[in-house]
C-alpha cells in the first residue's frame, strides 16, 4: 500500500484493522482541515467503499438525504427509508472482500439521538465473516467525541473497536510536506495556520507571507476570510462569551483572576467556558515544569492553543472596523506588519522545543513570576538542558543572564544550555558564550 505523505502511522493503524477478521467500528476524529477525510479516501483506493458526509438536519431529513445519493448512485432505496435500510444497502451482500463504509460529520447523526448508532450496532453484529465491513465514523468534533461520545452512546460503546486521533503537524511534518517554503517562511505561515494542512492549501508558493495572508486571510475573496467568525457560531452556544474570553487571552490576560477582571464575568463562568474550549482544542493549560524553585514559580495559565485563532483574536477580531475601512495592504502595513516577528516568537520557542524532545524525554518551560525559561527538558534521570529562543532580533548577551538569572530562581542546573536564534549573537555574548560551553544554534542554518 502507497504511504499517505506524513501519515503512516495513520495508515498503519487503519490497515490492522481491516486486516483483521469480521466486521469493525472505527471512530475517526480531528480538527477541521486536519485531513481526516482525505486520509480516509486515500485509505479507501482499490476497495470497494461507500462515503456519505452527514447534515446538520431532523433524522427524517438526514435519511432522505442519504437515501438521495444512494439513488444517485444506481442503489435503489425507499424516498423516506430508515437507517436500517441505508446500511443495507450502502454495503452490498455477496463480496468476500471487505468493504468499507465511512460516514463523516457523525456527531449530526447522534446529538439528537441515539437511534442511528444503536441500528449501526445492529447492523455491524449481524455481518457475516464472508461479508465483512469495516465502519469508519469521521469527524470533527474531537471535544465532543472525547468528552461525550460514551456517554452518549452507553453501553453500546463497546461495539466500537478503536479511536484514532488525527493531529495537527509538528512544524517538521509541515516542513516535509511543503518543501518549497524556505524555513523562514514556513514558520511564519505555522505561527498563523498551525499544522493544519487544510489552510495551508489556500497559501501559493509563489508569495511571499505578507502576500499569502492579504490574499487568504485579509481579502474578500480569500478562502479563510471570516472561517474564525464562523467556527464558534457552529460549535459553541454563545459565541459571544467564547469571543470575548479568546479576546482577552489574545491581549496578554492568561491568568483566571486576569480574565475575569477584564471580562467582568465571574470565575466559575470563565472556568467552564474555558473547559469547552479546552474540549475543543482551542486553548490550553500551561503548567510549569517543576523545580525546586517553586516559591519563585507561577501555577498554570491558559493560552489560545489554535494558531489560526492565536492570529484572528490578536490581528483580526479587534480591528474589525478598520479591516471593512482598508485595503488589505494596507491593513497589514498598519495593524500586523510591525509587531508581526513578535507574534511568531511564540512558534518559534514550540520548533525550537521540538528540536530538543529529539533528545530529551520530557520538553516543557519554566513559568516564573518574573520571567520564563522557554526551555526545560529532562532525560528522565539526571540530565537536564535549558534553552533561550529569540525569533524577532539578534540575541544579546543580556538575553543570556537573563536566563542565568532565571535558571538560579528556579534552581536550576544545566550543563546544557541552548540559545536558539536566526538573526544571530552579538560580539559580547559569543565569547560568553565560547568561555562556558554554551550552545549558539540556528535551526534553519541546521548549525
Amino acid at each position: 500500500m502507497e504511504k499517505f505523505a506524513g501519515r503512516s502511522t495513520e495508515m498503519d493503524f487503519l490497515k490492522e484493522y481491516y486486516d483483521m477478521p469480521g466486521s469493525q467500528i472505527l471512530v475517526v476524529y480531528g480538527g477541521r482541515g486536519v485531513g481526516k477525510t482525505e486520509l480516509i479516501r486515500e485509505f479507501g483506493k482499490g476497495k470497494k467503499s461507500q462515503y456519505y458526509l452527514a447534515r446538520a438536519c431532523s433524522r427524517r431529513e438526514q435519511c432522505c438525504q442519504w437515501g438521495n445519493e444512494l439513488r444517485e448512485n444506481g442503489i435503489s432505496v425507499a424516498k423516506y427509508p430508515d437507517y436500517e435500510e441505508l446500511l443495507a444497502a450502502s454495503v452490498q451482500d455477496g463480496k468476500t472482500e471487505k468493504q468499507i463504509l465511512i460516514i463523516d460529520e457523525f456527531h449530526h447523526m447522534l446529538k439528537g439521538n441515539t437511534d442511528f448508532f444503536e441500528k449501526l450496532a445492529e447492523f455491524q453484529e449481524g455481518r457475516l465473516l464472508s461479508r465483512p465491513v469495516m465502519i469508519v465514523l469521521c469527524t470533527s468534533a474531537s471535544g465532543w467525541v472525547e468528552n461525550h461520545l460514551v456517554g452518549k452512546i452507553g453501553n453500546r460503546a463497546s461495539a466500537i473497536r478503536g479511536f484514532l486521533k488525527v493531529r495537527e503537524f509538528d512544524f517538521a511534518g509541515m516542513r516535509s510536506i511543503y518543501p518549497q517554503y524556505g524555513f523562514e517562511d514556513c514558520l511564519c505561515i505555522y505561527a498563523v495556520l498551525g499544522g493544519v494542512p487544510g489552510y495551508w492549501k489556500s497559501f501559493r508558493p509563489e508569495l511571499d507571507v505578507r502576500e499569502n495572508i492579504i490574499h487568504s486571510l485579509l481579502s474578500r475573496e480569500g478562502r479563510l476570510y471570516g472561517e474564525m467568525e464562523l467556527y464558534p457560531e457552529q460549535e459553541l452556544r454563545e459565541p459571544g462569551v467564547y469571543n470575548t474570553i479568546l479576546a482577552a487571552m489574545a491581549r496578554g490576560f492568561y491568568k483566571l483572576n486576569d480574565i475575569y477582571r477584564h471580562t467582568g464575568f465571574s470565575r466559575a463562568k470563565i472556568s467552564v467556558y474555558l473547559k469547552n474550549l479546552m474540549e475543543l482544542d482551542l486553548v490550553e493549560k500551561v503548567y510549569s515544569y517543576d523545580t525546586e524553585g517553586r516559591a519563585n514559580t507561577q501555577k498554570g495559565i491558559y493560552r489560545i492553543a489554535d494558531p489560526y485563532v492565536r492570529f484572528y483574536f490578536r490581528y483580526l477580531f479587534p480591528n474589525r472596523s478598520m479591516l471593512e475601512l482598508l485595503s488589505p495592504e494596507a491593513f497589514f502595513d498598519r495593524k500586523i506588519a510591525d509587531s508581526f516577528d513578535l507574534y511568531v516568537e511564540e512558534a518559534y520557542r514550540q520548533v525550537c522545543r521540538e528540536q530538543m524532545a529529539g533528545e530529551y524525554r520530557i520538553v516543557g518551560e519554566w513559568l516564573g513570576k518574573t520571567g520564563v525559561i522557554d526551555i526545560v527538558a529532562s532525560d528522565g534521570q539526571d540530565g537536564v538542558g535549558v534553552g533561550a529562543c529569540v525569533w524577532s532580533r539578534a540575541m544579546e548577551l543580556r538575553d543570556l543572564e537573563w536566563l542565568l538569572l532565571s535558571m538560579k530562581k528556579a534552581r536550576i542546573h544545566s550543563a546544557d544550555i541552548r540559545l536558539y536564534c536566526e538573526k544571530g549573537f552579538d560580539d559580547a555574548l559569543q565569547q560568553k558564550a565560547d568561555q562556558a560551553g554554551i550552545k549558539l544554534l540556528s535551526i534553519g542554518e541546521g548549525r
